[in-house]
């Protein structure tokens, strides 16, 4: 649908809404009005949350949630859920790969999926203003004016109950303002980066407030492609616009309705893939577990092959030896691009009628994706190529005489004949996604001294279509061949073999479209038995969810199907939460919480069909038991939080490489891995200690131990899946993360000018990309690095303007420049393996000013 279309759907949306607020009546319900930081000198401010639906005090929430204020995002250059890693325990997030707007988040060990398939859902809900946003992809946020942010730690199956098995991030925007403001900032940084953003807020007029926001980014790479005379096209370059509009109206002077449009899109050169492994071809034997020979994956002899090629570009060849030490030059024969464009729609209607207030959110978005990327890192080569007709070519006409398939004829031409060749790499792919959805939520609730109720509805729909034409080279050992099919003539044509290693050139498409359609009911209520003063709350929720999927699949593989593969599946899950809170003190309180989450099933786009039917996975299931402290100590000086969890899943999905595939391709299946436990705890510690001094620190701990993991192919026919627990591993997960900052301040006069600054160090253990080394070889070798990552900043702010005020602000990421490896690739039988390092040291300079 085109973008014209969208905003004639939405205009009337927002008319539709408008006609309801004034027939509903008046009073308008503030729960997304942005939180206000306390004036109070020497305490910490207090931060307003709506992680239920009503405006709560963060200390009083009986849930695991890190608040970001505005003042914070602003501070930090928060653009998106990516710059969200280390400010909260338990929470780490890594950069996606063939697009630059895509990253796995991870909550409490449980990470969003790797790929952006459309038949897994995510794990972790992402909202935007109460809009969930179904696909990483489509989160380019730039231009959102943040409120708040709010990161919801652990199941959150009944208020946001799609699919946030692991948690939940909430971006909250600033509803434009009544009167008149204008900000504007730029910065320039290394490898050539600049960046502007510009708000005008016109103030009231005729009865509505808006907003508009523009803002650009660009970059050049952080390393240098040999085979790419750009800096602006190098991997790690990107050039992003995006622009925002707001409106909100007042309706009978209580009820409100609000209209945000906003449109981005990032051209980008995604961060580089290292080839770090690669395989020698030896045969790996079947794994006996429980007494069960289980199929590992075998591994294509690469390492051999990469010292018998040509390369086009002979500075390639010194690239082409792996190493796990970061490269600063890398020779992509393919230039990795990619588009990404998202735009969409947001309409809320809210009122409130004394009893009870009413809100209502609309969402439209689309994301279209348009990439192609290089998957191996060194470069185009001439090899010899594989076909059955030349694998006799340059061979004695002394053995061909013993080939009795051949007539004596051919034997001299054949003999005389050399082996062909073909200009390749490993792999190279090109994507092209389309993704719209659409949604609609209702609540009603309200609050007083001895409850808080809402209830609601939800509904979902989404539908997303991907065409995918990749091109691998397998490379295969003719001497096998030879071998293990002339007996005693075996040894002599390997002796002769002009050829030992060839590439066989594999050209596939996967093409498919995949749809979702869920609605849902729900309810909670909070009960204070002595009213709100009492310091005892307890709370119930419920919510039942239906989900429909649906797939079809058009090619997957050389040739289109003559007969589309199809597969449709539904599911339904009642999911509920109960939790008490208890004041100890004004100071301190206790929760304890039990919730369970679920997460649909559905279709993994490259699973075999059986008779034209594609199978589907189940859902997943959790329930979560969870203690914690929330406190308040020495006068507001002191804010420490304390939860201790365990999580138990059963049919946790999990993307596994395919160990039993034809030579030459590679491809992922979505597996229910059984049952899985996670016992956790996490820290998080805010104090005053001076008036100049704040002081912040986090820490997060999660066991994660798998009971049940039925992934192991028998080498037996017709066997029952194996049981590999004990070789599991927990993807995109670091089981310990830690995060501490000094804050500074100090008055630069009596004007209100000050001195600030910040030095933050955050750890994360390293991270597993895959979940076992029987499909995956390279699982272990390609554990990501343990991350220590330093940065700082010192700003002047508040520096009178003629009648306005300015800020100038120095920051460095990654101080100490690490150059750690994040994310990983095993590409299994293609038999090597590579990653994607963060980001080496960036550092500028930012100027704003604020009217």
């Amino acid at each position: 649908m085109k973008a014209t279309t969208c905003a004639t759907l939405a205009v009337r949306l927002m008319l539709g809404a408008s006609l309801a607020s004034m027939m509903l009546g008046s009073a308008a319900h503030a729960a997304d009005e942005p939180v206000q930081a306390s004036d109070d000198q020497g305490q910490l401010e207090q931060i307003v949350v709506t992680a239920q639906k009503v405006e709560q005090n963060l200390q009083d929430v009986p849930l695991a949630i890190s608040a970001i204020s505005a003042d914070k995002v602003e501070k930090l250059g928060i653009r998106d859920a990516k710059d969200l890693t280390g400010l909260a325990p338990n929470v780490t997030i890594v950069q996606g790969t063939t697009n630059a707007n895509a990253a796995v988040i991870s909550i409490r060990g449980i990470p969003t999926p790797a790929t952006e398939t459309f038949g897994l859902d995510t794990a972790n809900g992402l909202y935007v203003d109460g809009v969930f946003i179904a696909r990483s992809g489509g989160s380019a946020l730039d231009v959102i004016d943040v409120a708040r942010v709010e990161v919801l730690r652990g199941p959150q199956g009944t208020l946001f109950g799609r699919n946030t098995t692991g948690g939940g991030i909430a971006f909250i925007s600033r509803a434009p303002s009544k009167e008149f403001k204008l900000s504007a900032e730029a910065g320039y940084g290394n490898y050539n980066a600049f960046n502007g953003k510009i708000t005008l807020d016109p103030g009231e007029i005729a009865g509505i407030s808006t907003s508009f926001t523009y803002s650009h980014r660009q970059r050049n790479g952080v390393v240098d492609n040999l085979n790419e005379p750009s800096d602006a096209r190098d991997p790690g370059a990107r050039k992003g616009d995006s622009f925002r509009i707001a409106a909100k109206a007042d309706i009978g002077g209580t009820g409100s309705i609000q209209y945000i449009f906003d449109w981005s899109k990032i051209d980008a050169s995604p961060i580089n893939f290292q080839l770090t492994n690669v395989a020698s071809g030896a045969v790996r034997p079947p794994e006996v577990v429980g007494g069960v020979p289980v199929v590992v994956t075998q591994q294509a002899p690469v390492a051999p092959f990469l010292n018998t090629v040509n390369f086009l570009d002979p500075r390639c060849a010194a690239l082409a030896a792996p190493t796990r030490d970061w490269r600063r030059t890398v020779c992509n024969d393919i230039n990795s691009r990619s588009t990404d464009k998202a735009w969409g729609h947001n309409v809320q209607v809210q009122n409130d009628f004394g009893a009870f207030h009413l809100k209502s959110t609309t969402g439209y978005r689309f994301w279209n994706n348009d990439s192609v990327t290089d998957l191996d890192g060194i470069g185009a080569f001439t090899a010899p190529r594989f076909t059955q007709a030349s694998l006799f070519n340059g061979m004695p006409e002394s053995l061909l005489q013993f080939i009795p398939s051949i007539p004596a004829a051919f034997r001299p031409f054949i003999a005389a004949s050399p082996v062909p060749t073909v200009q390749q790499n490993l792999f190279d792919t090109n994507n092209k996604r389309r993704h719209k959805q659409f949604s609609q939520e209702v609540e009603i609730g309200n609050e007083s001294d001895s409850l808080d109720w809402v209830l609601g509805g939800f509904y979902f729909w989404e539908k997303g279509s991907e065409y995918n034409p990749q091109n691998s080279g397998f490379v295969l050992d003719t001497n096998s061949i030879f071998l293990g099919n002339f007996g005693p003539l075996g040894p002599s044509f390997v002796a002769a073999n002009p050829a030992r290693y060839r590439l066989v050139q594999t050209l596939s498409v996967l093409d498919y479209t995949a749809s979702a359609e869920s609605t849902a009911v729900y309810g909670q209520a909070t009960f204070y038995p002595g009213g709100k003063d009492s310091g005892l709350r307890l709370t119930a929720g419920g919510r039942y969810t239906w989900d429909t999927k649906s797939m079809v699949r058009r090619q997957n593989g050389v040739a289109p199907l003559a007969t589309p593969e199809q597969g449709r599946a539904s599911y339904s899950k009642f999911t509920w939460n109960l939790m008490l809170g208890y004041d100890l003190s004004d100071q301190v309180n206790l929760y304890a919480r039990i919730a369970t989450g679920y997460r649909s099933g559905g279709f993994n786009a490259q699973d075999p069909a059986v008779a034209g039917v594609l199978p589907s996975f189940k859902p997943e299931n959790v329930t979560s038991y969870e203690l914690g402290l929330k406190s308040e100590l020495f006068d507001r000086k002191v804010r420490f939080n304390l939860a201790g969890y365990y999580n138990e899943y059963k049919d946790l999905a999990i993307a596994v490489p395919i160990t039993n595939l034809a030579p030459g391709t590679f491809a992922t299946k979505v597996t229910n891995a059984g049952k899985v436990t996670y016992t956790g705890v996490e820290a998080e510690l805010t104090a005053v200690l001076t008036d100049n001094f704040t002081f912040e620190a986090n820490a997060g701990y999660v066991d994660i131990k798998y009971k049940e993991f039925l992934a192991g192919l028998p080498v037996a026919a017709n066997q029952p899946l194996v049981n590999i627990a004990a070789y599991a591993t927990p993807g995109y997960t670091s089981p310990f993360t830690a995060n501490v900052a000094m804050n500074a301040q100090f008055p630069l006069g009596d004007n209100g000018m000050r001195l600030t600054g910040r030095v933050s160090y955050a750890y994360e253990d390293g991270k597993y990309s895959f979940s076992n080394v029987l499909s995956s070889p390279f699982n272990e070798v390609l554990k990501g690095d343990n991350r220590n990552i330093v940065d700082a900043q010192v700003a002047i702010d508040r520096i009178p303007l003629a009648g306005s005020e300015a800020a100038v602000r120095f920051w460095v990421k990654n101080l100490t420049d690490e150059h750690n490896l994040v994310r990983a690739i095993d590409f299994g039988q293609l038999g090597y393996g590579g990653g994607y390092y963060a980001d080496p040291r960036t550092y500028g300079v930012t100027v704003g000013v604020k009217f």
